[in-house]
């Protein structure tokens, strides 16, 4: 049976997306500062620990992609609302030319640059992409995966329902993915350096590749 699912709602995409996202956290994180540029929970948490120590080096260095990703969420809906389906090509052509120009700055660039334009792009991304098959689903976060898993899971077991034990593996499998973008970068950023960033594009390439090919945008 033909799959008449729009790409943007497809699991693999959220596959490539989860990818990147892993990606993406990894770089800031190990590369540019030790700040979960596309997580803010972990940075509310530090901000919260920082203010508690008087360190507001620190403090302001968390606060900075909070406000980002609280900047680019607000936009993103706005975009979403007036560009409808125009919207998911652009934003992926808007992140991809976004990370490659991270990708050719200066190695003395201030991390906070960094830090804002991953915190923007990643807010815009989860914010447009919400579900697919009918599940919600994240492509930056782990932890609603995690909830996702063990309750689907249980669910499955305890009635043996195998469309749970299918949903659960979904989650599993987002999962598994981010770690594995992690696990990349921090592989490849010991030989490439700042210039790393620019692979979380492969991913996003082939998810703009199948959006512009099937799915309706104009």
């Amino acid at each position: 049976m033909k799959d008449t699912t729009v790409p943007s709602h497809r699991y693999h995409t959220f596959v490539l997306l989860m990818l990147s996202g892993g990606f993406m956290g990894a770089y800031s994180y190990f590369l540019k500062g030790r700040v979960f540029a596309n997580a803010e929970t972990a940075n509310l948490l530090i901000l919260a620990l920082s203010i508690a120590e008087r360190n507001i080096d620190g403090a302001v260095s968390v606060l900075i992609p909070i406000a980002a990703f609280a900047i680019g969420s607000f936009f993103s809906q706005m975009f979403i609302e007036k560009l409808k389906g125009r919207w998911i090509p652009i934003l992926l052509c808007t992140e991809i030319v976004l990370l490659l120009f991270l990708s050719f700055l200066p190695d003395d660039t201030p991390f906070s640059v960094f830090h804002v334009v991953i915190a923007v792009i990643s807010s815009m991304q989860f914010n447009s992409f919400r579900e697919a098959r009918g599940v919600a689903m994240s492509t930056l976060f782990c932890t609603a995966h995690l909830r996702g898993f063990s309750a689907s899971l249980y669910t499955a077991l305890s009635k043996k329902d195998k469309s749970n034990f299918k949903r659960s593996m979904y989650h599993l499998g987002l999962i598994a993915t981010f770690v594995a973008g992690g696990i990349l970068c921090a592989l490849i950023g010991d030989v490439m350096g700042s210039r790393t960033i620019m692979l979380s594009c492969i991913p996003l390439l082939f998810v703009l590749q199948e959006v512009l090919r099937k799915e309706v945008v104009f």
